[in-house]
């Protein structure tokens, strides 16, 4: 099976706990993507809300300093993906497909030069925030319930021109209308669930249907979140839950958008999905309850790759 994703925190693990990327006991690890024909990976550097400014910088510098060593170390294995042809070309070559990514705009400090500097380390997708507010706009979790700034609008617009992705998981209500009226591009929701969750965590975080609504009008990327918080309550935070999840998304018209954002190494999840080889076990779940295997192609592989391919 072929598997592309779009949002893991591994490399900041790597970072910080000085653990190599090949063969480690986290979520993702090189090895243990070798159950997969074919694999894509977007990774974020993340940048935690305590981090501000020349600090928050700093930290992103720190962990890209990683993603670069590890891209060396394995480069007959994984390959960094800045276009279109970049990404067709790991595959046909069998090589693990690396994306950058940067959760949290708090990386920019509020310096609009700051983007061409990511992008020309090869930033490929920013989540415009975390959970908190910052010079973009606002989180999720944020007491202030702006939308974005005038600064983010500017980001965003800058994005769209520079073909950088623009991601509005973490990012509260008004601030993903915001960017639905700023940009008329597709955008993506990496790891971000349906609002079908009884917790606080979920209500917070996850869609609504009207803005799952506009992703598929708007032809963008969800990608669904193995987090347990964000998936069900109570225990309930395995293949079942990821099954209701994604039979929601498809109630919603939202088949040619759907995707996975595991979250992997950034969140606690259920035993059942602890690490990127118990996949083939979820997706053979799926498959039995009703997912068919057309379906489960397109949500694990192929509408993920035409994203790219159409919008990098």
């Amino acid at each position: 099976m072929k598997f592309l994703d779009f949002h893991c925190d591994t490399i900041g693990e790597c970072a910080n706990q000085k653990k190599a990327l090949a063969q480690n006991d986290l979520h993702i690890s090189l090895q243990k993507s070798i159950c997969f024909e074919n694999y894509g990976q977007v990774f974020a550097i993340w940048i935690p809300d305590e981090y501000r400014k020349a600090a928050a910088f700093a930290y992103y510098k720190q962990v890209l300093s990683c993603f670069q060593n590890e891209l060396q170390k394995n480069q007959g294995r994984m390959v960094q993906v800045k276009t279109p042809e970049d990404l067709k070309a790991a595959f046909s070559d069998n090589k693990i497909a690396a994306v950058l990514s940067v959760e949290g705009g708090a990386v920019l400090g509020g310096v609009f030069s700051k983007l061409q500097a990511l992008y020309d380390d090869g930033v490929r997708l920013m989540t415009l925030t975390w959970n908190d507010t910052n010079e973009i706009g606002n989180g999720c979790f944020a007491e202030n319930k702006g939308g974005l700034t005038d600064f983010g609008k500017k980001v965003v617009r800058e994005m769209q021109k520079m073909h950088m992705l623009v991601d509005v998981s973490h990012l509260n209500e008004r601030g993903f209308y915001d960017v639905a009226d700023v940009t008329d591009m597709p955008f993506v929701a990496s790891h971000s669930n349906a609002k079908i969750v009884d917790n606080p965590y979920a209500k917070a975080r996850n869609l609504t249907d009207d803005q799952i609504d506009v992703l598929v009008a708007r032809r963008g990327l969800i990608g669904l979140n193995l987090c347990a918080d964000f998936l069900g309550n109570n225990g309930n935070t395995g293949a079942d839950a990821v099954l209701r999840h994604i039979s929601h998304f498809l109630s919603r018209g939202a088949e040619s958008i759907l995707a996975f954002g595991c979250d992997f190494d950034g969140c606690t999840v259920h035993e059942s999905l602890n690490g990127i080889d118990r996949l083939p076990d979820l997706f053979s779940y799926l498959v039995q309850h009703g997912i068919s295997e057309e379906q489960l192609e397109r949500i694990c592989f192929l509408n993920g790759y035409r994203f790219l391919i159409a919008n990098l």
